[in-house]
């Protein structure tokens, strides 16, 4: 397992100089010489975690990707605004459990990005050692909308995939087999893969590991507790 935090992290130093200059609005020595000083010490005391990545840019992949996330924006929107106007309707919201197809932070961070995007779906939490992000969606109506929810976070690893996947990644997303794992992701001590740290308290997928329904209205009761009519 490669470790960043063992050397000094020139990329990470560079773009933070970079950021700095553009803060300050003026590029001069001075500047660039506080902005790399300030960089290499934001590096050394919060060291970030290796990324790694093999695959390459794939031009077809990356327009589909935001072409499609275009669309689903507007399609969500419509929907989302349908339902926050639907007064009087009562609807149920649900957090689902999403396994992840490949091993890789990238991967994981774009598609959990993605699905934060589009309305109505927000990632809560995202489990890496598990490859598994917990995704809450509002206006769930029966099993099939819970499905939906999980497959369209799924489709957006894909498209991840077909963007910046690697030949290898994308034959095992072709035939099903399991994806390689990076350098920098381990599994367990003997070898074995790491544990759910929640598999004893959610459900299993599709169903909802909870759910919470819309409040409505109290029922006015009097002192003893008793409806009014």
């Amino acid at each position: 397992m490669t470790d960043r935090r063992n050397g000094l992290q020139y990329k990470t130093i560079i773009a933070l100089t970079v950021v700095w200059v553009l803060l300050w609005g003026e590029l001069s020595i001075l500047n660039v010489l506080i902005g790399l000083i300030v960089g290499l010490v934001i590096t050394l005391v919060f060291p970030l975690p290796p990324i790694s990545f093999h695959g390459r840019l794939r031009p077809l992949g990356a327009l589909w990707l935001g072409v499609k996330l275009v669309l689903d924006l507007v399609v969500a929107s419509l929907s989302v605004v349908g339902t926050v106007f639907h007064f009087g309707k009562k609807f149920d919201n649900a957090v689902i459990r999403v396994p992840l197809r490949s091993h890789s932070d990238l991967y994981m961070t774009i598609a959990a990005e993605l699905t934060c995007l589009v309305p109505g779906s927000v990632v809560i939490e995202a489990s890496r050692s598990t490859d598994t992000l917990y995704v809450h969606v509002m206006d769930v109506s029966g099993p099939e909308d819970l499905e939906a929810a999980k497959q369209a976070t799924l489709d957006a690893e894909i498209r991840v995939l077909k963007a910046l996947g690697s030949n290898e990644e994308l034959e095992c997303l072709r035939t099903g087999a399991p994806m390689p794992r990076p350098d920098n992701r381990d599994k367990g001590p003997g070898g074995e893969e790491p544990e759910d740290e929640y598999e004893d308290v959610f459900s299993a997928d599709p169903t909802p590991v909870s759910t919470e329904t819309q409040a409505s209205p109290e029922t006015p009761t009097d002192g003893a507790g008793e409806e009014r009519t």
